[in-house]
This record gives C-alpha cells, structure tokens and sequence, in this order.
C-alpha cells in the first residue's frame, strides 16, 4: 500500500510540474497581449491629442476665420473620445500594488492632471489588474456611440457621456477623524495605508489619541444582489428537501463507478481493489524477507553475498550506526569450503604421482614398440622396392646402377647399425629416469608443493626425449629414401 502510496504522490507532483510550466508559458503570452493592447491604446491617444492641439493652434492662428469642424461625418460628435480609449489597460503580472480601496469608498481625487483635482466622490468600479477607478460624477467624457449600438429598437444617442478611469494613484481615501483641538469629526485624506494579517486596514504612522491604536478603516459593506423572481424558478424550499439520507448499510456510490472515472490500475488513483491489495503486499512480504536474509540492518547474513551487496551492507551498518558480528557461523563456513573445493586446482599426491610415472614409462615402451616396427617394415619394404627396381632396370642401366646400389647396401647397413645403437640409447636413458623417480618416490617430500613441479618437470623431459627421438628416425627414413 505504501508504494501506491508513493505512486499517486509522484504522479501528483508531476502533474503539479505540467501545470506550472503551463502557468508560466500562459503568464509569458499574456504579457506579449498586455504590451500590444497597451501600444494600441497609446497610440489611439497620441492621435486624439495631435488632432487636438493642431485644431487648437489653427484656431488660434485663423481667429473669427477658423472653419467649423463639426460638420460633415463627424456633425454631431465632434469633440468625443473613441470608445477604446476607455478601456482600462491591464498591467504586467505580478505587479500590482494594494490601494486598499474598494467599490463604496469615498476618496479625493489629488492628480496634477485631473480636470476634477481636490473633489472628493464615490468610488462606483475599480479595476485591480489595471490599477485604476471610475468615481461616480467625476472625469466624465463624452463618447460617439458605435453603430453596432444603434440596431436595437429603442433609440441611442449619438453621443453619451461616461466616467472615465482614473489612475488609482491619483486618488487618496477620505475617512473622518476626530480633531483633538475641537473635539469634532473632519474628513482626512489618507496619504498611506498599512494592512494586517488578517486584511485589516489603518492608517500608517498614526496613532489614534483617543485610544492610543491605530485608527481602522472599516470596508465597506457589500450591496446584496436584487433578484427578480419568475415563474419557472425552483422554490427555495424543494432545493432544501433531503432526498437521499447515507448508511452504514451500503456504499454512497456503485463500485464500478469509481473504474469509470479511472482506470482500474491508474497512478492518480488512491482506493483499489483488495485483489490488488494483496498483490502488492505479497511483493513487499517478500522483498522484506530477501531484505531479512541479506541482513541489512545488522547480524550475520543467511546466505552468501556478493561484493557489491557486502558493501552496502557495511555502507548501511555505518549508517546506523551498527557493529558487524564477529565469526562465522557452521552453514557459511561449510558453503565457503565447498566453494573453495570446487574452484581451486586439484594438486596430486605421492600415490597419483607413482602411478602417473608407471603409466608414462609404459606409454614410452609402447611406443618404442611401434617405431621399432614400423622402422622393421620400412626397411623390408625398401629392399622389396631396391630388388624390383634392379630387375627393371637391368641391362639398361647398366654398371652405374649396379654400383650405385651396391653403395646403396654398404650404407644401408651402417645405418641400421647407427639406428640400433640410438635405439639401446634411448632404453638406458629411460631406466635411468624410472630409477631416479623411484628413487624419489621412495623418499619423504619436503613439502606438498615440490611434488607437482618434479612431475611436471619429468613429464616435460620425457616428452622432449620422445619428441627428439620421434625427429630423428623421421630424418633418417626421409634420408633413406632419398638415397634409393
């Protein structure tokens, strides 16, 4: 349970990731609209002020014969301001500042470039994101209304007047004080407010003599929406009606509704079956169990590690500060000496050794045997071919063959002598190497690791011997048969 647990935290947290980058993405095109939208807007401002001022100049210039400019297609709304330019202008993200003034409040209007500068109204709208309000009765501008307003029925004006926005920092809030001198409430205009944690306002560096605080501003209440009643609205009273009471008896909900909503196996989801349940709990029974074994969290382990697993034990047990047992228990001691048996070199002993020195003298007769032999059969074989090749050639070849062969015989049979006499060689050399190995057989080794470098090293003369000997009497075969 606790890996689906985790499951449905990582898939939350990724979610949560996805959905900030999306934030942060959303955020950037905004301000690329917001910078658009305020270029627009300066631009449509630009236009109404040089018209103004170049209209101004000329009729300064021209006097009693300046032209009457409310003729024509603007006869009737001449002096108006588009209707785009009474579109508050949202601000970057993120850069808003509290005013700490709301819908209901009366403020005065303190801006250098205000027409209605030092009067105090009713704040009717306030726009936070653009950082501005309209207050009721004051920078009233006249607009010409768009003829997409004027298809309805009932007649528009040409031209209506509105409130314009006003910055909110031209504006300051009024509240009334007491004046300690006279004991009588005044209106005060606020040039900074402070807030608290529980968004309550005051206002910054004053301290109310009255009751030694600071002066709070309360709200202003919020108007309550006016409904109208008709006569296809649901009455109050059947909204209220309980029409379905939970128990303890049944599940609020079928159970296949919670697969609709995901998927049986999904990572969001934190209620599953008990199937599933167990499944999971079986997996962790058993990787706790191989955990056990291991004995990552101290005492001797069950079973054999390999070195990565003994060095994150050992990692494991600094960790915790834990001491490793000291010995080894009957079971690993037993594992490791069968381990050990069956990867090490067999060395042999004195018996394997007598009994490899009589086989390889045996191999040697036996193969002295069989070259005898086959030299025996060799030379019959060549003085069958010597005697065919005198009786073919006959008269034809004359005295030189016959005295080639008979030179042929004279060094044929000094050859077989030489070849007799290496061959009693070879048998006295190996008699002398069977005594000498008996020799040391029969005497006590100094130790158990000379015993496998004397075999070896007569194994190796003994081949060496065989090998050389083998050569030679190829050699001479080889010469035999050249010379015939």
């Amino acid at each position: 349970m606790q890996k689906l647990l985790k499951r449905t935290a990582r898939a939350q947290n990724q979610v949560a990731r996805r959905q900030r980058v999306t934030r942060s993405k959303s955020a950037s095109d905004d301000r690329i609209v917001l910078r658009h939208q305020l270029k627009l807007h300066n631009i449509a401002r630009r236009e109404v002020f040089v018209s103004a001022r170049q209209a101004q100049r000329e009729d300064w210039h021209l006097g009693p014969l300046a032209p009457r400019r409310d003729v024509g297609a603007k006869a009737g709304t001449y002096g108006t301001v588009p209707l785009r330019m009474m579109q508050a202008v949202e601000k970057m993200h993120g850069k808003w500042k509290k005013w700490g003034i709301r819908a209901g409040d009366r403020v005065c209007i303190v801006g250098a470039k205000e027409r209605d500068r030092n009067q105090i109204g009713v704040v009717r709208e306030v726009t936070e994101k653009a950082e501005s309000c309209k207050v009721t009765g004051m920078n009233m501008v006249g607009i010409a209304t768009p003829e997409y307003m004027k298809t309805g029925s009932q007649p528009v004006p040409a031209v209506q007047t509105i409130e314009g926005p006003i910055p909110l920092s031209s504006v300051r809030l009024v509240t009334p004080l007491v004046d300690p001198s006279t004991g009588q409430k005044r209106d005060v205009i606020v040039n900074e407010l402070a807030f608290t944690n529980n968004n309550r306002r005051y206002i910054a560096n004053y301290v109310d003599p009255t009751t030694d605080d600071y002066h709070y501003i309360p709200w202003p209440a919020k108007s309550k929406p006016e409904f109208e009643n008709h006569d296809d609205d649901t009455l109050r009273i059947d909204v209220e009606r309980e029409t379905w009471i939970p128990t303890l008896l049944r599940a609020p909900m079928p159970s296949g509704v919670i697969d609709e909503l995901r998927n049986k196996y999904s990572k969001f989801r934190t209620r599953h079956e008990d199937s599933y349940i167990e499944m999971l709990e079986d997996i962790d029974q058993k990787s706790r169990e191989r955990r056990e074994e291991l004995k990552y969290g101290g005492g001797t382990p069950k079973v054999m590690l390999t070195p990565v697993q003994e060095l994150n034990r050992q990692r494991r047990m600094e960790r915790l500060g834990l001491e490793e047992e000291s010995g080894l228990t009957e079971e690993v001691l037993a594992q490791i000496g069968e381990t050990m048996a069956r990867r090490r070199r067999k060395v042999p002993t004195s018996e394997e050794m007598d009994l490899e020195t009589v086989n390889t003298i045996l191999e040697n007769e036996a193969i002295m045997e069989s070259l005898s032999e086959e030299m025996e059969m060799e030379a019959a074989n060549t003085m069958m071919e010597d005697e065919a090749i005198r009786e073919l050639l006959g008269e034809e070849m004359g005295m030189e063959t016959a005295n080639m062969i008979t030179e042929d015989e004279v060094t044929s049979e000094p050859l077989s002598e030489e070849m007799e006499m290496e061959m009693a060689n070879t048998i006295m050399e190996d008699e002398v190497a069977n005594t000498i190995m008996e020799d040391e057989a029969t005497s006590e080794p100094s130790s158990t690791e000379t015993e496998p470098e004397t075999s070896t090293t007569i194994r190796e003369e003994e081949e060496t011997l065989n090998e050389a000997e083998m050569e030679e009497s190829h050699n001479k075969i080889e010469k035999d048969e050249k010379r015939v």
